[in-house]
């Protein structure tokens, strides 16, 4: 979050109004020198460059100067808009044209011309007049493209494809069913629940499949007969209960009586706090599909006729056994929880296999143009005559399909050809109904199958328009994805491929029609944040050779990849892919802090020379990659990781005279491209990847400095919205799975104020505020109405606390308390920058109401600030085992209470310096988890403990940053000592980002580069570096929307010299007070007497410098080094 205090906001404000009217004579008092000046460059258009498919009506546009000269800066613009390039180099904007307009604004300027048409590109180019009031020289022409705009301009149908088994046991009707009298099954340990099923054959069965799910684990026997084992509980004790798992049974079948007797093993409750079992339920679901010898088929589900009883006598299964005592089975119905669905069965259907789609259309004229809008409910990738289209991956991408679905827009004139064409597709379960979270629920969004929707614009040089649209006339035929899901994997068969199958010669007289589906009808709107792509090709380092046949490829790097494949074989050859984050000591994969996730690929080769093999539809989080199933070495360039993410742009370099430092800022920026894969998740291996808000939050701003995430935010404040469906909190994820509500957490449902808050801040972009201002107002009331004393003591959820913390429990009301006015404070700023002026001022007495009851309940008269809740957590055991708080007194309890702006301006030196005292308590080392961590350093520095701050960064001891680089890390961890938590597999991931919130701190405090929520944006930037000889150097730039910002100091003896650079259009403000400032001097003069640096001096004597648009050299004479200590 901002370093700026609150208490420093005015002087701030002032010095903004201050320099804005010191600009006005900038020019006069201050002659440009000779320098660069060429045509503004860098538009965009909602942030993107040349987009494809808006929708918005009112797009923003933005611009940068390219201008070297000190104080460069734009006083006027005018945009003009026109149906061709040469209309613009014409001067005749046909569409819009603003006129002069004078303002400094450059970054989302709406266009606020004629309604736009659909389907239609508009080019655009500025004209810009320079502080002197000259004109820069035009800029080049851009362009955007509308998109269909209207949900009525949809005329294709969605359609999808099943075989007849996956279709029927889809359509079965099988319930869940348990059973009766449940308060008899609170017996404590393992319990069998057992159900028996009799049922006839009239003929015997040429195939049957078993389909059975149970919580925790099933066992089935057909005719007495085992058929299917239970598993045991594993040791991260969460089992795979609520998907069908399918066995073959045709070998147990005879015609007949039959029967089916299926247990369903409930184990102990987890011993470690996660919920998994509540030792009073067990669900049971089961469908018997079976193909007689005549080719008819018959279904048995589970539901009526059905016998139930609890731990039955030996031989059960049998068919001879006299179960009249049994009761009938009833069905099950869930127990409320949390507000979590994890005993919510929903539909146990498995995911069904990937298909290809295709169609063939004439083109008999002349083409323009012509444009694919397609999207799915699942994941595609689209072909045409033969070539795919478009580099993205995964597409649509995850998103709640219940409320929206994005499309996606491509340009393919170029693929059509004369005569007649193919278009085509692979329709995959992508995150629609791939079974998520630990007890791998599917088909989350719906009862429907995976589908497709397209439509194909062809505009011909005669004005004329044709569309191609998914419909009943499609073809439809398996693909050689046999199976494609998230968490498991993919299994490609290369000797089911089909040359040529989406090229027109290609004959389809073997497909199978297309069906038209019919799913529960969401909005569909256009993909404006930006797809996942391929960004880089990572070779193997290492090869080893573990076990006989067993091959182990280390890329050196953790991330977000799938697996390039290169080998040649035997036929039917079948090679398995493994992936691991970490080995074991024997140099084989260590699988187990996966859970229930098999992250296995299978290739079966054709046997036709080299085949080379790469994933569609599933990724994974590795390090290390194993391949088995050659009968030789396949050398060490078989197998390259490819590595995905969302393509935002990157926007900051870094690196420090601190090889700590720098492998630290590696690893966040790689924890951040394997996370931000679709949606910001927590982790990108095991059975989770989901939106966890905390996470999401803490990170945020660190995050919207490494890449420019406008969109992104929009995108997942979106997802926040959605989670609100029936309630008006925020989820603890988002989007939500199949229930209708995944609960809340206070410190995680912030994340839908926290969020947008952020996004505006670093790019100035009030549209997220505009969007999500009524969602965040139904939730700050919904927390007050629940809390009239002004202490969020009531309904803040799911008790997670400041997770992970290694010192232990803080007061659950002080954490919720903590946020809710930290909540409501961005809400004030926010409806300042929105004009709203009611809201503010309400806003503002909120806050004072909220921050008296803090202080009343938490504080004491010598800054002490404790929490009066002393019970241990439900968490407890995950957070800490061996915690020794509980409660108060923490040093996430001060650090909140001082981020948060908590405590009377008399006690905060105080609490300072009781915080110091835990963290020396503590070996000077932090104590802090996922809410406490990411304003631990900032805290220190504001009440005067930089020196502090360094030690703690720097620090190689458990826990810190620099012990997970000592220890070999190369993205961030979940734990702070992940590499012990082996025993605990339960919860321990080496790809998580929350521990990299710190990033934040390293540029707005270390580098000194931030923004100021009076001119966000960095449209004023806010300058505080704060130099430190322990790490010697720092050298950091950020693109912002106004240009490259870059902060750089090295420190030689006792001089340090700091290099800077201000873009142009934009100002600096350095303040007296800033905890890293000294006596510096400019051009060898101090700032005082310099003629490019204004001085404004605020109340109490406080100066401000304000530094023009340009590149600065200070030097200053450091004192000595404080010591914090032994």
């Amino acid at each position: 979050m901002s370093p700026i205090s609150k208490r420093s906001e005015q002087k701030i404000f002032t010095a903004i109004l201050l320099s804005l009217i010191y600009s006005v004579s900038c020019a006069a008092q201050h002659p440009a020198t000779a320098a660069a000046a060429g045509k503004p460059d860098h538009l965009r258009c909602d942030s993107l460059t040349y987009p494809l498919g808006i929708d918005t009506t009112h797009p923003l546009l933005s611009w940068q100067l390219h201008d070297g000269r000190f104080g460069a800066r734009q006083t006027a613009y005018e945009i003009q808009v026109a149906t061709t390039p040469a209309l613009l180099i014409a001067d005749k904007a046909d569409v819009w044209n603003s006129g002069r307009v004078s303002s400094d604004s450059s970054v989302n300027v709406p266009y606020t011309g004629p309604a736009m048409q659909p389907e239609t590109r508009y080019y655009w180019r500025v004209k810009v007049w320079d502080k002197a009031g000259k004109l820069y020289p035009v800029s080049a022409a851009a362009w955007w493209e509308t998109g269909l705009m209207s949900k009525d301009a949809w005329k294709a149908e969605w359609i999808g494809f099943e075989e007849k088994e996956e279709s029927s046991i889809r359509k079965s009707g099988a319930t869940w069913i348990t059973n009766p009298g449940q308060e008899n099954y609170k017996i404590p340990g393992e319990t069998h629940h057992a159900f028996r099923f009799r049922f006839h054959l009239q003929q015997t069965a040429r195939r049957a499949d078993l389909y059975v799910a149970g919580k925790d684990s099933v066992a089935a026997w057909m005719n007495g007969q085992e058929v299917l084992t239970a598993l045991p509980l594993p040791p991260w004790k969460q089992t795979p209960w609520k998907t069908w798992t399918k066995v073959d049974a045709t070998s147990a079948l005879h015609q007949g009586e039959n029967l089916l007797a299926i247990d369903a093993v409930l184990y102990a409750a987890n011993p470690n706090g996660m919920q998994t079992v509540n030792g009073s339920e067990t669900p049971m679901s089961a469908c018997l599909y079976v193909e007689l010898t005549d080719g008819s088929t018959v279904i048995f589900t589970s539901g009526r006729g059905w016998r139930a009883a609890l731990n039955p006598p030996p031989q059960w299964q049998n068919p001879q056994f006299n179960d009249d005592g049994w009761q009938a089975a009833v069905p099950f119905i869930p127990s409320d929880t949390t507000g979590e669905d994890d005993n919510d069965p929903g539909n146990p259907w498995p995911t069904e296999s990937v298909k290809l789609l295709r169609d063939t259309f004439d083109v008999n004229r002349p083409v323009v143009s012509a444009r694919l809008y397609i999207t799915a409910l699942g994941a595609y990738q689209a072909w045409l005559n033969g070539h795919r289209v478009g580099d993205q991956i995964l597409s649509p991408g995850w998103t709640d399909y219940r409320i929206r679905v994005p499309y996606q827009v491509f340009d393919v004139t170029s693929e059509l050809k004369p005569g007649k064409n193919a278009i085509g597709a692979f329709l995959a379960p992508g995150w629609y109904t791939t079974p998520l979270k630990w007890f791998r629920q599917g088909y989350n969004y719906g009862s429907t199958p995976d589908a497709l929707r397209a439509q194909l614009r062809v505009a011909y040089a005669d004005g004329s328009v044709e569309w191609v649209n998914t419909d009943e006339h499609w073809k439809a035929a398996e693909s050689p994805i046999t199976k494609a899901e998230i968490y498991d994997g993919e299994n490609y068969d290369a000797r089911r491929e089909q040359t040529g199958w989406s090229t027109a010669p290609f004959s389809d007289a073997n497909w199978k029609p297309a069906e038209v589906i019919q799913p529960v009808e969401p909005a569909i709107v256009s993909q404006y944040f930006q797809p996942i792509r391929m960004e880089k090709v990572l070779s193997a380092k290492k090869l080893t050779n573990p076990a006989p046949g067993v091959y182990v490829y280390d890329s050196g790097q953790n991330m977000s990849a799938v697996e390039r494949l290169r080998v040649q074989g035997p036929a039917g050859t079948n090679i398995k892919m493994r992936f691991a984050e970490v080995l074991n000591s024997d140099g084989t994969l260590y699988t187990e802090n996966l859970r229930t996730a098999k992250a296995t690929d299978h290739y079966i080769l054709s046997g036709k020379g080299v085949e080379e093999y790469q994933p569609r539809f599933t990724f994974h989080g590795f390090r290390y990659a194993e391949i088995t199933g050659l009968q030789t070495n396949p050398g060490i360039d078989a197998l390259k990781a490819v590595v995905i993410h969302t393509d935002a742009p990157f926007t900051a370099r870094l690196h420090t005279g601190s090889p700590i430092i720098n492998q630290l800022w590696n690893n966040i920026l790689w924890g951040q491209r394997s996370n931000f894969v679709g949606l910001p998740t927590d982790c990108p291996q095991r059975d989770e990847r989901l939106g966890w808000t905390a996470d999401a939050q803490v990170f945020w701003r660190a995050a919207s400095y490494n890449m420019d995430l406008t969109q992104f935010s929009k995108k997942f404040a979106a997802d926040l919205r959605g989670t609100q469906s029936g309630t008006a909190m925020y989820g603890i994820i988002a989007p939500g799975t199949a229930s209708s509500s995944p609960g809340f957490a206070a410190g995680w449902s912030e994340a839908g104020i926290i969020i947008p808050w952020t996004d505006w801040f670093q790019r100035g972009d009030r549209r997220i505020l505009e969007e999500n201002w009524d969602a965040m107002q139904k939730y700050l009331s919904a927390i007050h109405q629940a809390n009239p004393d002004y202490l969020w003591a009531k309904e803040y959820g799911i008790s997670f606390g400041d997770w992970l913390s290694p010192e232990g429990k803080t007061d659950e009301t002080l954490i919720a308390t903590a946020y809710w006015a930290y909540d409501v404070s961005l809400m004030r700023e926010m409806a300042h920058a929105l004009g709203k002026t009611k809201e503010e001022q309400q806003y503002a007495i909120l806050f004072g109401h909220i921050r008296d009851a803090f202080d009343k309940a938490f504080v004491h008269s010598d800054g002490f600030v404790a929490g009066a809740d002393n019970s241990a957590s439900s968490f407890g055991q995950i957070n800490n085992p061996n915690a020794k708080s509980h409660g108060g007194d923490t040093q996430t309890g001060y650090v909140l209470a001082l981020h948060m702006n908590l405590l009377p301006n008399t006690l905060r030196r105080a609490a300072a310096e009781k915080l110091v005292e835990k963290i020396r308590e503590n070996g000077w080392r932090l104590g802090t988890g996922f809410l406490g961590t990411p304003y631990l350093l900032s805290v220190l520095v504001d009440s005067g403990h930089a020196d502090i701050a360094y030690r703690l960064l720097l620090n190689t001891d458990y826990p810190s940053w620099g012990y997970l680089v000592d220890h070999g890390a190369t993205t961030m961890w979940e734990r702070w000592n992940g590499d012990k938590m082996r025993d605990d597999p339960s919860m321990n991931s080496y790809n998580h980002y929350a521990y990299g919130a710190v990033a934040d701190w390293i540029y707005g405090y270390a580098a000194g580069v931030d923004a100021t929520p009076d001119d966000p944006g960095f449209h004023t930037i806010y300058l505080h570096p704060n130099f430190d000889r322990r790490i010697g150097s720092v050298d950091f730039s950020y693109d912002s929307s106004y240009g490259q910002i870059k902060s750089a100091w090295s420190i030689q003896d006792s001089t340090v010299t700091w290099q800077f650079t201000i873009p142009p259009n934009t100002t600096a403000l350095l303040s007296e007070n800033n905890a890293g400032m000294r006596p510096f001097t400019l051009d060898g003069a101090a700032l005082d007497d310099s003629p490019k640096v204004h001085l404004s001096e605020m109340a109490e004597g406080e100066k401000v410098y304000r530094f023009p648009a340009g590149s600065y050299v200070l030097k200053a004479v450091l004192p000595p080094q404080p010591l914090s200590g032994n």
